[in-house]
């Protein structure tokens, strides 16, 4: 694979409001050489490159690793996921592991609570937010001090910092699909049995 730093370069400089004539002054190089990096047209020296992330206030590793999640496409056949399963509920992974780390990270899993089985902690939250498509059954979403009923077909996103539980308060299986942003620090498998 082609090495491709001058989009993440540009993403960088546009995200600080900066012009690449602003840029090119304060690393030591010239425009022409910044937007020709910038456009892939000539890769930058290493020198070249420290300068301009510091340039940014961004350091080499997690320019690095940023780059490592932008460039990798990860696809994980339905018979490939991992499967964490107790009694009651059972998570299947649906995002790669370069998806997990850095600033834009998040998981994704299919969840399934069996009838009365919730997930969750009333009495606490964590950094992030959360998306939630239920595809099968009803249930609740208990968050702070409100109860929410939730069903087939019905979407819920919300801050993660509130306490919060998912409840099945059917008969039937109750399924859905979950992704939580950052992925960074959370453990929502836990040890459990894994396929």
């Amino acid at each position: 694979m082609k090495i491709k730093l001058g989009p993440l370069l540009r993403a960088i400089r546009n995200s600080r409001h900066l012009t690449i004539k602003e840029v090119a002054s304060k690393a030591g190089v010239s425009s022409s050489l910044l937007s020709q990096i910038e456009r892939n047209r000539i890769s930058p020296s290493l020198d070249t490159l420290l300068e301009l992330l510091e340039v940014y206030g961004v350091s080499p590793e997690k320019f690095f690793k940023d780059y490592e999640t932008m460039n990798r496409v990860e696809i994980i056949k339905k018979d490939q996921r991992r499967v964490y399963q107790r009694k009651g509920f059972k998570y299947e992974t649906l995002s790669g592991y370069s998806q997990s780390k850095g600033n834009h990270s998040f998981t994704a899993f299919f969840l399934e609570l069996a009838p009365g089985q919730k997930r969750g902690d009333e009495n606490d939250g964590h950094l992030g937010r959360e998306l939630g498509i239920v595809v099968n059954g009803c249930g609740q979403l208990i968050y702070g001090g409100d109860v929410y009923d939730i069903s087939d077909g019905d979407t819920l996103s919300f801050s993660s910092q509130i306490p919060h539980v998912i409840k099945n308060t059917g008969k039937d299986l109750f399924q859905a699909y979950w992704i939580v942003t950052p992925a960074d620090g959370e453990d929502y498998f836990g040890e459990g049995n894994n396929k």
